[in-house]
């Protein structure tokens, strides 16, 4: 059943899950989020669909977070992880999120968003982003907060419009 303090807790965890090739992770997330009581499912994306996650509640005690790897690199699955996970911690359980890429602006929307931002980069280093200038620095700024360097880069293309500069410090996945 589902333990909100549970999945709070492995929320924290499940952030350095960021640093791990996909092979490992890919097996670790669903079961770390199963043990709270939240499924987890990463699915092919619809073609021609801008679907990248949805939450829903299955059962009164069993929350479902779907995942797909719509975009392809870690910063947009992770932040999808995580926005998805606000939604279980933070709204409903009669309401279906899907995370659809239009900018549905509503206010649990919104709130799902800093949710991720803050879990990703917690407020006490986001002021920090403003002054990485190099990809040094901001390799060293994720291995100081423990996070994936691009992570660290898709926050500053979306925060300053930083769009393509850091690319290479991202991830892709691709399903085998």
């Amino acid at each position: 059943p589902f333990d909100a303090k549970e999945f709070k807790r492995w929320l924290l965890e499940i952030r350095s899950f960021t640093l791990l090739k996909a092979s490992e992770w890919m097996r670790k997330l669903p079961e770390t989020c199963a043990s709270a009581g939240v499924a987890v499912a990463i699915v092919r994306e619809i073609p021609g669909a801008s679907l990248s996650g949805a939450t829903r509640w299955v059962t009164k005690d069993k929350a479902l977070i779907q995942l797909s790897l719509k975009y392809k690199t870690d910063d947009q699955f992770w932040f999808t992880f995580f926005h998805e996970a606000g939604h279980v911690l933070l709204h409903g359980k009669r309401q279906v999120f899907i995370e659809d890429g239009n900018g549905n602006d509503s206010e649990e929307e919104r709130e799902a968003n800093a949710f991720a931002a803050d879990m990703l980069i917690p407020p006490e280093h986001a002021g920090e982003l403003r002054h990485l200038r190099s990809k040094p620095q901001i390799r060293d700024f994720a291995a100081r907060i423990g996070i994936a360097p691009g992570i660290v880069a898709g926050r500053l293309e979306h925060e300053f419009n930083a769009h393509g500069v850091y690319r290479d410090l991202k991830i892709k996945y691709q399903w085998k």
